[in-house]
């Protein structure tokens, strides 16, 4: 069962359960990937890459406004941010650990050189949408300063 069909399947449980939070999130989580759906030319479907897409894309907006929340002193609504972003982790792989991508990072440094774009293209394209680019960036520019500092 591909994630698209577990998150269906997991509201409908969810709502049968009463789980009235659950049932929000899956929905919202739903109706995002159908946008993604709608955005596509006429006949494509939505691959399960793209679903993982927009589940990080959505996870790093929940962790960009748990950190607003967490500045602005809302207990409450970092409270309700961190089941969301659990409940949304659930259907993402593990991510990728800092020290499997620095590896790929060096490894594509000695095969192609020092450039930037080339590198972050090649990491990228390894994890298939497995890590975020701005970590990927950092861990970048950090092997480059190493070579040539």
């Amino acid at each position: 069962m591909d994630t698209r069909q577990k998150i269906k399947s997991n509201s409908v449980l969810a709502l049968k359960a009463g789980d009235k939070k659950l049932v929000s999130v899956l929905r919202y989580l739903t109706s995002l990937i159908d946008k993604k759906e709608l955005s596509l030319p006429v006949g494509s479907v939505v691959t399960e890459e793209m679903v993982m897409e927009v589940l990080r894309k959505e996870l790093k907006n929940k962790k960009e406004s748990r950190a607003m929340f967490e500045k602005g002193g809302r207990g409450d609504l970092v409270a309700e941010v961190d089941s969301e972003i659990e409940i949304l982790s659930a259907y993402l792989p593990a991510e990728i650990s800092q020290e499997e991508i620095r590896k790929e990072v060096i490894r594509v440094i000695e095969e192609k050189g020092v450039v930037f774009g080339e590198i972050m293209k090649q990491v990228m394209a390894k994890f298939k949408g497995g890590v975020e680019g701005g970590v990927v960036s950092a861990i970048v520019n950090e092997e480059i300063a190493k070579m040539n500092g």
